[in-house]
């Protein structure tokens, strides 16, 4: 394997490279996630949270890279690189999102039962809102403890569209060995 074929946008990338790149790629990602959810509770975690933002800029830029590189050895031109890079993030962002969501509701709903009201009355009420948000900031560590599956589930939704779009791409042949079979 070409490992220029991760880090470079003008390499070509046979099938089995792309392939093997997506997965040390996936693997770095799952490290990143894993050290994000464990070390999610120190003082450190706002830091933390950029530096991980940062580095997963840069992964979806080497995912790039190792498309441009997988259409560029099959001869297809380069421009449907984004497509699986943009659905990917999408599903992510939505997937992690859904569950942030799901898990922020339950967070207030155990505030609310704390206080003796009830769920809708501290999510109609903007002043029981700033209590509630007071409340999280008190209870950070279990915030975000109660947060970190998200991480998880972004991590497998931008994989598993990755990796669908990984295959179809790896099934991609030169035009001049399709006409050859």
């Amino acid at each position: 394997m070409n490992p220029l074929a991760i880090v470079t946008p003008i390499q070509r990338a046979a099938p089995a490279a792309f392939l093997i790149g997506l997965v040390i790629l996936a693997v770095a990602d799952a490290a990143k996630t894993w050290f994000g959810t464990t070390l999610g509770t120190s003082d450190n975690s706002e830091l933390f949270g950029y530096l991980s933002m940062a580095l997963f800029f840069l992964l979806v830029v080497f995912v790039s890279f190792l498309f441009i590189n997988r259409r560029r050895d099959a001869d297809r031109g380069i421009m449907l690189f984004l497509l699986p890079v943009i659905v990917a993030a999408l599903v992510s962002m939505i997937a992690s999102g859904i569950l942030a969501v799901t898990v922020s509701i339950g967070l207030m709903g155990e505030y609310a039962e704390s206080i003796g009201r009830d769920f809708q009355t501290v999510a109609q009420d903007p002043a029981m809102q700033e209590d509630f948000q007071a409340w999280l900031e008190e209870n950070t560590a279990m915030a975000q403890e109660r947060l970190s599956p998200a991480a998880w589930v972004g991590f497998g939704g931008f994989w598993a569209v990755t990796f669908l779009f990984g295959f179809w791409f790896a099934s991609m042949k030169r035009e001049d060995d399709e006409t050859v079979a």
